[in-house]
């Protein structure tokens, strides 16, 4: 049975976008999702084959897959790789295959020296790649805003970017781009101030998984197994609990529905809503883990984060007071904003900035968190 929930109506959008037929159209897409919330299967799995359907070639990188290594030797090697393809080699995993060599404007060069030599840019291979395949080419990069930390990443963005205004004409859409990340504050290093590769481009925020998700999976489940009869609305509630996130869900799902599963429709609900408590509890236990690992100074601004919307002020008179009686001695702007860069930079990142300067917690369920905590009278907690 085919589990993959599809999502082709918001696919079909965005190709029409990337392909020049909508009055919406880019040929730089970057789109950005809390880690966990189905970004990479959606990119794989629907926006990749309606790409192709349409006619383009897509390349595929996951710069999270392989965090040993440099992004900037995976994203080349990714291009090198596909134009040995189209240059009528086999190349699979090109070095396993003995792939050594690509031909780039009738010059050989090792497939390892493409955007590192003079003579063998990224863009020249692009170029190449596009020129040998006869159809736009589509480069997807997964979790793109790893390239930040590493020499040279940053420089081979710019490559990116030269490439495709090389290769790019008026009415000619050659070479389109899409960025995607899990950490929405390190993409915008890539599109926000004048010294960045992409600046100007927006962030798209990929929509979180809703009940036409879970819906599609009881509608699996009442195919399967028509005497369980699932209720799709506790369904969805219990998906909540795990923060939208369909990776945890279907792994209990598939466990719960299995050949020893519950006979009835009671059973099963009851015990997917334990595992759902469950699952909610133990992101919780994390949430506190990380909120006590924290400064007094950094607790006091991430509890202003949490307290307030995106606009909620961090650096205001009444902001600097809270954070003053928290720490126990006088806190000004130029500490808060130290405090509030250490979130960011700390791994996984607490808080992300935008654009246009607000703040928002970067795990959503961390506000459900606190905001249950202050329901029932336990925030903060202690140590």
């Amino acid at each position: 049975m085919d589990q993959h929930f599809p999502r082709p109506e918001f696919a079909a959008e965005l190709t029409q976008q990337l392909l020049g037929q909508s009055m919406f159209a880019t040929d730089t897409l970057f789109l950005g999702a809390p880690r966990r919330t189905g970004k990479s299967t959606f990119l794989q799995e629907d926006l990749t084959p309606a790409l192709e359907q349409k006619g383009a070639l897509v390349l595929y990188v996951d710069l999270w897959k392989k965090q040993d290594a440099d992004p900037v030797d995976l994203i080349s090697f990714t291009i090198a790789n596909a134009l040995a393809q189209q240059q009528g080699k086999i190349a699979k995993v090109a070095k396993a295959a003995g792939l050594t060599k690509v031909s780039i404007h009738g010059v050989e060069f090792s497939l390892d020296a493409v955007g590192k030599d003079p003579g063998a840019s990224v863009a020249d291979a692009l170029q190449e790649l596009q020129k040998r395949a006869g159809k736009p080419v589509v480069f997807i990069v997964d979790e793109a805003q790893h390239v930040i930390k590493y020499e040279g990443g940053m420089t081979l963005m710019f490559g990116l970017k030269s490439a495709r205004d090389t290769i790019n004409r008026p009415g000619a859409r050659n070479l389109i781009l899409v960025m995607s990340g899990s950490d929405r504050d390190k993409l915008l290093r890539l599109v926000h101030g004048n010294a960045t590769p992409f600046f100007g481009s927006d962030i798209t925020t990929l929509p979180l998984l809703d009940k036409a998700f879970t819906d599609f999976y009881a509608g699996l489940l009442a195919v399967e197994k028509p005497e369980l009869q699932p209720d799709n609305e506790r369904f969805y509630k219990a998906f909540m609990k795990f923060h939208h996130r369909p990776e945890p869900f279907l792994k209990k799902f598939n466990t719960l529905t299995g050949i020893l599963g519950p006979k009835t429709k009671k059973d099963l609900h009851d015990q997917f809503d334990k595992l759902a408590d469950e699952y909610e509890e133990e992101q919780f236990a994390l949430y506190e883990t990380a909120y006590l690992g924290l400064t007094k100074l950094q607790r006091a601004v991430l509890t202003r984060v949490l307290s307030h919307g995106r606009t909620g002020k961090l650096f205001d008179v009444k902001a600097l007071e809270e954070y003053t009686k928290a720490q126990g001695k006088q806190v000004l702007a130029g500490a808060a904003r130290n405090a509030i860069e250490r979130l960011r930079e700390i791994d996984p990142p607490l808080i992300w900035k935008s654009a246009r300067g607000d703040y928002a917690p970067v795990d959503s369920g961390m506000r459900t968190w606190y905001e249950m905590l202050v329901r029932n009278g336990e925030w903060p907690p202690q140590d």
